[in-house]
């Protein structure tokens, strides 16, 4: 792992951010992480930053946040809306892990 970690740190800033910046999002494309930083609340990316890391594990994301998991359920579903995106795809949540770990939100 210790060159991935290489790889990523030495990536151009706003380069995970910028692979679905045309706008034509195919399959699997990396959403902004924009309309959640923009949102009202603030409690949004930290909740899919919880949910991503603990890989999709309710209760185990939930008790990191230190909220019940129907909280969190909330918080996703409105994550999931506001990106127009499926966090449960692979690619997505890995553009989505890599764009909260390179602004340092995760």
């Amino acid at each position: 792992m210790p060159v991935l970690r290489r790889t990523l740190t030495a990536l151009p800033a706003g380069t995970v951010r910028d692979l679905g910046a045309d706008g034509a999002r195919s399959p699997g494309a990396a959403p902004s992480l924009e309309p959640l930083l923009s949102y009202r609340r603030a409690d949004l990316v930290p909740a899919v930053a919880a949910y991503l890391r603990h890989r999709g594990q309710w209760e185990r994301a939930a008790a990191d946040l230190g909220v019940h998991r129907n909280t969190l359920r909330y918080r996703i579903a409105t994550a999931t809306r506001l990106l127009g995106a499926d966090l449960d795809d692979p690619d997505v949540a890995s553009h989505l892990w890599l764009a909260l770990r390179t602004g340092g939100l995760a």
